[in-house]
């Protein structure tokens, strides 16, 4: 497999906070991190360069965290994983009638947050070559206009729809899930402050370090090796706050809704998250 990638990888078995960075480029296969997330579990963002993955290992032992071009490099770096959360829809619209589980999981965010959750356009749109004719398209078949918000999805939107259309094994190994729900659900009400926001990166990276011990670690190494331009700040906590939901769950997760729909192809339409019973998240864990 070849793929432009940028390998970061941290072990414990070496020196106490160190961290060994190996750089991919075209020539090199990235295989190293689908051994690495065997069993592991994976948690997916899109950002500006593409798609980033953060992954733990399922002993919590190691991590890494890579930057693909393409959501078909990925798979295949990671289809040995346990579980891979996805902040992506999975199933879309079906005319007139919005997703179950986009409506579901604004009810779990209030107060304050309902709004990080995008409504997912109707499949026609994934067709579209405009904002003009996407939102069009969305207006005549769904009641509905499509915000310039979804509208930027709709490329990454496509391009994992049509991964999912083609393979069966993505199709089982996905799930879709929701950072800002993570959040809410592990620590026990929704952010106070916007994820892009001094305060808001603050305090989603202090709840991160009360559950991972390489918080720190994965964000230090991502803010020094990637520019803004192909990694924002708050990609890197999202992506993290899905590996450790899924880490943290040992794959039992709830989602919205609980029994779950499809779309006219097939796709389940749920998002995904844990919601801890009975124990208080302990700081240190991995």
């Amino acid at each position: 497999m070849r793929s432009r990638c940028l390998r970061l990888r941290h072990c414990r078995g070496a020196q106490a906070g160190a961290a060994r960075i190996y750089r991919r480029n075209r020539a090199f296969a990235c295989g190293a991190a689908a051994g690495m997330s065997r069993g592991g579990y994976v948690g997916i963002d899109g950002c500006p360069g593409g798609w980033l993955a953060v992954a733990l290992s399922e002993d919590g032992q190691s991590w890494a965290a890579d930057v693909y071009e393409d959501i078909n490099r990925l798979w295949e770096a990671h289809q040995e994983a346990k579980l891979l959360l996805i902040d992506m829809p999975i199933g879309l619209a079906d005319g007139r009638e919005p997703r179950a589980c986009d409506a579901l999981a604004r009810e779990l965010l209030k107060p304050g947050r309902t709004s990080s959750i995008f409504a997912a356009p109707v499949r026609e749109v994934l067709g579209a070559s405009s904002y003009a004719e996407a939102n069009a398209l969305q207006r005549k078949l769904s009641g509905r206009g499509l915000s310039r918000q979804s509208w930027g999805l709709v490329p990454k939107i496509r391009r994992l729809d049509e991964l999912l259309q083609q393979d069966p094994e993505a199709r089982g190994g996905f799930r879709e899930s929701h950072p800002e729900l993570c959040f809410a659900q592990l620590f026990g009400g929704p952010m106070h402050h916007g994820k892009k926001t001094p305060e808001g990166f603050a305090e989603r990276l202090t709840h991160l370090r009360r559950v991972c011990a390489h918080a720190d670690a994965i964000v230090a190494e991502l803010l020094a090796r990637y520019p803004r331009k192909a990694l924002a700040r708050d990609d890197m906590l999202d992506a993290l706050a899905l590996a450790v939901t899924g880490w943290l769950s040992g794959g039992e997760l709830r989602q919205v809704p609980a029994e779950g729909d499809a779309d006219r192809t097939g796709l389940r339409r749920t998002i995904s998250f844990y919601k801890p019973e009975g124990r208080t998240l302990a700081a240190g864990s991995p």
